[in-house]
């Protein structure tokens, strides 16, 4: 069982158990949740550390914690009474770190510009508080760096109008239009994939769910058209059965895929589908199964990995991705 010597940490678990009102925890208790962390210490590290709240001015405060005799564990006399101000140590340190690091890769976006200030200031105190010779995560860890998505600047009037169930007009110019429409969406959701934002909800002309790309957004205006709730579908599931954003012909597919093994094992290790199933992995092939429904991303999937993939079955796919790879060698082909 992993050690810790550090005091910290034990006492922030303590005071945790104590401050929830009406509770008595014995000794075993508390070392139980020591361990719950990984925490493993001695009966009298325990009662140094119980000693050290209650009676200690180096801590900077003093716990009210007695025994019942009755109950026969530790508590707070004080109701609602919780240390407010525990020191970090070297962990916390490293993990308030990571989160400001990770959120600082979206302060592209214009809900967290109002939180760029807080991060750079987490990140700041973190550096002077930090106590260890580890370079800082900022130095060694080298995030994937994308372009700001185009369209962000609609990601509050979106959002404001999802919150405030407010239908909205936009001015969309999809790529296989001469010329922009008018629409006139009632948003419900927000989904992010490969760096693209878009905002799906109730097309109100053509009654029905339709998906919008943030980057092909003109202009968004108010409606003054009263808001349709959503009750035809679970937003967490609308999107489930597929990869990417296209709902293609909404219906599910049993597809099989056969990998060269070097391609494979990066299937098997970072899935193309919650709904993936390995069938087969050995030094000759990896074939997995996958029940989704075939839309541009699944298509464009099987094809970024060239001729390490072949498609099984169904036998639609294998048409399609034939046919794909057909115009893709005519494309090379010298003209006449």
């Amino acid at each position: 069982m992993p050690q810790s010597k550090d005091q910290p940490a034990r006492i922030r678990v303590i005071n945790e158990c104590l401050s929830q009102n009406g509770t008595y925890w014995t000794k075993q208790e508390l070392l139980d949740k020591m361990l719950d962390i990984d925490i493993d210490i001695e009966d009298r590290t325990l009662e140094a550390d119980i000693t050290d709240m209650r009676r200690s001015t180096k801590l900077g405060y003093r716990a009210p914690i007695k025994w019942c005799r009755v109950h026969k564990g530790y508590h707070y006399t004080e109701r609602d009474y919780s240390i407010d101000k525990l020191p970090l140590n070297k962990d916390d340190v490293r993990r308030l770190e990571w989160a400001a690091t990770t959120l600082s890769q979206y302060q592209g976006i214009p809900l967290m510009r109002e939180f760029t200030t807080t991060i750079d200031k987490i990140i700041r105190v973190v550096n002077r508080v930090k106590r260890g010779n580890y370079e800082t995560i900022l130095d060694f860890i080298e995030f994937e760096k994308t372009p700001p998505a185009d369209g962000l600047k609609h990601m509050d009037g979106i959002i404001e109008a999802i919150q405030s169930a407010r239908a909205i007009q936009l001015t969309y110019h999809s790529f296989d239009q001469e010329a922009p429409k008018m629409v006139t969406l009632h948003p419900y959701f927000i989904k992010e994939y490969r760096n693209r934002w878009y905002v799906i909800g109730y097309h109100q002309e053509e009654k029905m769910i339709k998906t919008y790309a943030y980057d092909r957004i003109l202009e968004i205006d108010q409606s003054a058209s009263l808001y349709i709730k959503n009750t035809t579908f679970d937003k967490s599931k609308y999107l489930s059965d597929c990869i990417g954003i296209g709902l293609g012909s909404r219906e599910k597919e049993h597809i099989v895929l056969q990998f060269v093994p070097r391609s494979g094992k990066y299937v098997t290790t970072q899935p193309l589908h919650h709904s993936q199933n390995v069938m087969k992995n050995d030094n000759e092939a990896v074939i997995i199964s996958l029940d989704v429904i075939v839309n541009y991303e699944l298509i464009s999937t099987i094809l970024s990995y060239g001729n390490f993939v072949r498609v099984i079955e169904p036998a639609s796919l294998i048409s399609t991705i034939k046919e794909t790879a057909q115009l893709i060698i005519e494309q090379y082909q010298p003209a006449t």
